[in-house]
């Protein structure tokens, strides 16, 4: 297994995570997912052509970022929101560099991944069960969080120049009375991925 193959790996679970976050918080209708098989694992993807768009582009993005053999980690973060001053839960994917130990696997077969990406979807849906419903007009976007080196590369790409990149301020922590739970959601070792969320009162 190459670091060409690994990459391909951390992009499908990113998907992958992306869509089952969105598909047990229901912020979408069920109908509008689809059901596939990935390794012996089912997963629901959306079907809606405008949305599965927007997560295809960003995740072009996160491709070229993996595709730099020495890509320092960076996170992908999933944002639930009212509006832009009300974000009602956070989710964020941290995607470490890839390692000589993951290319030189024995699990060639993808045995162990597919049983810990299994496990991982099944205890981020388990924790989900015990949120509160989402206001119905929640909206969700995803921001990928990168060291000023990264964005310098990818923004002299002919191909990512209309990427609406912006420099981020350090934010200021919210009132501790605002904060519902931070939560380790999961860890895939065989990828080297791993996810946090946050979650507000609202």
């Amino acid at each position: 297994m190459n670091s060409e193959d690994i990459a391909a790996i951390y992009l499908e679970a990113v998907e992958i995570f992306v869509n089952h976050i969105l598909y047990v918080r229901e912020l979408y209708p069920l109908q509008i997912f689809k059901k596939h098989l990935v390794y012996n694992t089912p997963v629901f993807i959306l079907s809606f052509p405008t949305l599965k768009c927007y997560i295809a582009n960003v995740l072009k993005t996160v491709e070229k970022m993996l595709e730099n053999p020495n890509h320092e980690a960076f996170k992908l973060e999933l944002i639930v929101y009212e509006h832009e001053s009300k974000h009602l839960e956070s989710y964020v994917i941290e995607m470490l560099p890839i390692s000589l130990d993951l290319i030189q696997t024995s699990d060639q077969y993808l045995l162990e991944y597919e049983q810990q990406l299994r496990s991982a979807l099944y205890k981020l849906a388990e924790r989900c069960k015990k949120l509160p419903k989402l206001p119905h007009d929640s909206k969700f976007k995803l921001q990928i969080h990168t060291t000023q080196i990264a964005f310098q590369r990818l923004s002299h790409d002919v191909h990512y120049q209309e990427f609406p990149w912006l420099q981020t301020e350090v934010e200021h922590k919210e009132d501790a009375s605002q904060k519902f739970s931070i939560l380790p959601l999961a860890r895939i070792n065989k990828v080297g991925l791993k996810m946090q969320a946050q979650f507000y009162k609202f």
